[in-house]
């Protein structure tokens, strides 16, 4: 697992949090990462996680997309969220990501997270991705 991190982080007090992701979607701001992958291109199955933020997301993830190539992989996609479930982010990574091939995903509200084990078990077994 890997951790898509921005080269300057994301602040801990909510309220900033929330005011940057803003100001980044609004202004269409892919941030730097800091993140680096030496070998990613060894990878046919990749799992993108995120949360949803202001009904996208989080603009880190569209420079996780500009920076790693991701054609002819396997995407597989999970989030979390406050009620808005993909808001159409499975349809947006199909438009920055035309020639990957998608899975079902998995997007959870953020209030069943704590009870959630069960039902990622079930559709990992639903998508071939347990033993």
């Amino acid at each position: 697992m890997i951790r898509i991190q921005t080269a300057q982080p994301y602040p801990d007090n909510f309220d900033d949090l929330a005011a940057q992701a803003d100001n980044e979607r609004q202004n269409d701001i892919h941030p730097t990462l800091a993140t680096e992958i030496d070998n990613f291109d060894d990878y046919d199955v990749i799992f993108v996680g995120y949360p949803i933020w202001w009904y996208q997301m989080p603009m880190a993830m569209y420079s996780f997309f500009d920076k790693f190539d991701c054609g002819g992989k396997t995407l597989i996609p999970f989030s979390t969220h406050d009620g808005s479930g993909w808001s159409g982010t499975l349809e947006d990574i199909r438009e920055l990501v035309p020639d990957a091939t998608m899975v079902d995903g998995y997007s959870i509200s953020r209030n069943n997270t704590a009870t959630s084990r069960e039902g990622i078990l079930n559709w990992l077994r639903e998508i071939g991705m347990t033993e």
